[in-house]
């Protein structure tokens, strides 16, 4: 088992990886050799120390600071401002956070791809000024690719997906979409 950011993992006195010596006892599969080694041992002892300060830890009630409160209280209000309202006609608004999770939401449901951060930008309608219909906006989607994928294909099904959900589902016309692919993941073996 190679650990990631290191270039060689020292192996024990002995020669075996501490790495696969832990792996074998959880699994109950401890060969001869590392039932008896005093190194293999004295590994699998101290795995199970911090085994058990870890449990300690995880089971310790957490106590975040008083400024925490603070923090998220001021996030709260601040997306309760009348700016981030979506006009979508006469005496007709939704709130932009709603908006960009249901678009989220749309990208999140198509295979090979998880939205990250959407932000729906729409030109300011002047006060007194009741259109008929909702102003045009235009979406700037970020999203994670699953490694493979055809990046062409998907984005460009991303940006029908969007532009009909905006339409149908959320009753505000988008007028473009930008699409930033910012990461990628793949599947486990």
């Amino acid at each position: 088992m190679a650990l990631e950011g290191t270039d060689r993992v020292e192996p024990l006195a002995c020669g075996r990886d501490a790495a696969d010596v832990w792996d074998h006892a959880e699994a109950g599969t401890l060969d001869e050799h590392e039932r008896t080694c005093p190194h293999c041992v004295r590994a699998r002892a101290d795995h199970d120390r911090l085994g058990g300060l870890v449990a300690r830890m995880a089971a310790e009630p957490l106590r975040p600071p008083p400024s925490v409160l603070e923090q998220v209280m001021g996030a709260v209000v601040a997306d309760l401002r009348p700016h981030e309202l979506l006009h979508l006609g006469p005496d007709a608004w939704l709130g932009r956070p709603t908006a960009e999770a249901a678009l989220r939401h749309v990208v999140d449901t198509m295979d090979g791809l998880r939205a990250r951060r959407c932000r729906i930008e729409q030109d300011r309608v002047p006060d007194g000024v009741g259109g008929v219909g909702a102003a045009p906006v235009w979406v700037r989607m970020t999203v994670a690719a699953r490694f493979g994928v055809d990046l062409a294909s998907v984005t460009a099904r991303v940006r029908q997906m969007l532009i009909s959900a905006g339409d149908r589902t959320l009753g505000v016309p988008i007028t473009g979409v930008d699409i930033l692919v910012e990461d990628l993941w793949e599947e486990p073996a």
